[in-house]
């Protein structure tokens, strides 16, 4: 089996990155992936060799878009990775074949119709889709089971636009990566543990300076949570991620920085308090999760892990 399928990627950082073995088993069954979706997640991406055009949220232009890469990339399939109504009725318009979960009113507009599955962990459910896809093309899975990993891999630029930003900020070698803002809620609730300011003072006890970098919409909530940590200026997600690689360790919400850490290795700990981690908690061996659904732990708890990890 070897053709080009147009992926339409999910909305959300965390989303992304945890679609990433579903994208691998594409290409490992002898598919290319051709990526559509926000543009900032192209950045993301960048190091996985894959296509990507970005779509804009104007269905006229996403329309014409879709079209004309479905048509340039020689895409003969799609597969949606949002469950929303609106993709499955973009791809539909765009005439392309199209395989998806059978949510939000939609089945009548998916060419295959892939089953609700029962509950699992967000890595799984794409996963799912993408294997149950191919083989309703009457494909063969190159493998059953979801990687360990998530396998990011980043460009040289990255790499070495990492290296820039610790040496033009004079980041010491020992760093860690602080993520303390989550926007938006869950269910009604903020996102953010509350007390990231309070790790700053034990992480420079232990000779590691803590580093933010915010997005361009978080610099003033970032401020505003950890004051006292080192505030830099916004980079692009695919530096991150190299950051996040050369970091100590990456301590954040259950956010999209929480699974960008994930996609790369790197030593993290994420904290919960309102999201179910059973669904959404990174997808990374070397992750130390802490917290539950309804219960966000203590400082005391945090920096109990957090000298014992360093």
């Amino acid at each position: 089996m070897s053709s080009t399928v147009l992926c339409r990627l999910p909305n959300h950082v965390g989303d992304c990155c945890m679609c990433l073995p579903a994208l691998r088993l594409l290409e490992a069954s002898g598919l290319t992936p051709a990526l559509v979706g926000k543009r900032w997640a192209g950045d993301l991406v960048a190091g996985m060799g894959w296509r990507f055009d970005p779509i804009e949220g104007h269905v006229t232009e996403d329309l014409k878009r879709i079209r004309y890469v479905a048509q340039n990339a020689g895409a003969t399939k799609g597969l949606l990775f949002p469950n929303s109504f609106g993709s499955a009725l973009l791809f539909k318009f765009a005439k392309i074949s199209t395989a998806g979960l059978k949510t939000d009113g939609r089945s009548f507009l998916l060419d295959t119709k892939i089953p609700e599955p029962g509950k699992m962990h967000e890595v799984e459910r794409f996963f799912y889709v993408a294997h149950s896809a191919i083989k309703a093309w009457n494909g063969t899975p190159a493998f059953d089971k979801v990687p360990k990993r998530l396998g990011l891999l980043s460009l040289k630029r990255h790499e070495a636009a990492a290296k820039n930003l610790i040496e033009q900020y004079k980041i010491p070698d020992k760093f860690a990566l602080l993520a303390p803002v989550a926007r938006g809620k869950h269910n009604g609730k903020e996102k953010n543990w509350p007390h990231f300011n309070e790790l700053v003072a034990p992480l420079k006890e232990h000779g590691i300076e803590p580093i933010i970098f915010p997005s361009q919409r978080e610099e003033d909530l970032a401020k505003q949570a950890c004051p006292d940590a080192t505030i830099l200026p916004p980079t692009t997600l695919g530096n991150f991620a190299a950051l996040a690689r050369r970091a100590q360790i990456v301590i954040a919400n259950d956010s999209g920085v929480s699974h960008v850490a994930a996609a790369v290795g790197a030593k993290q700990i994420t904290l919960v308090g309102v999201t179910d981690p059973a669904r959404t908690s990174p997808w990374n061996p070397d992750a130390l999760v802490l917290g539950k659904e309804g219960q966000w732990p203590s400082v005391e708890e945090v920096v109990s892990a957090l000298l014992k990890l360093m």
